[in-house]
């Protein structure tokens, strides 16, 4: 079972990671200055501007899951 959780630790570490490109990407499509990030956000459609929200969150639940599987030493109790 420990296997299962480094398997969701390193899952979720690599979602918050593309989570983190995807948004360096969009800021660099629009080639926009560091200090105007509201105009990059008002000038991405808000779905493709969720879409790395969505990803940071699942990558993150992953991450938690997998320290949850990781460290709980008796998933199923009086198992043999």
């Amino acid at each position: 079972m420990k296997n299962l959780g480094i398997v969701f630790i390193f899952s979720g570490i690599l979602l918050m990671g593309l989570s983190g490109l995807e948004k360096v990407l969009i800021f660099l499509s629009i080639d926009g200055n560091v200090h105007q990030i509201q105009t990059v956000k008002d000038l991405t459609p808000p779905y493709i501007w969720s879409i790395t929200n969505f990803t940071f969150g699942f990558g993150l639940i992953s991450f938690m899951l997998g320290l949850a599987i990781f460290f709980n030493k008796h998933i199923i109790p009086n198992a043999k």
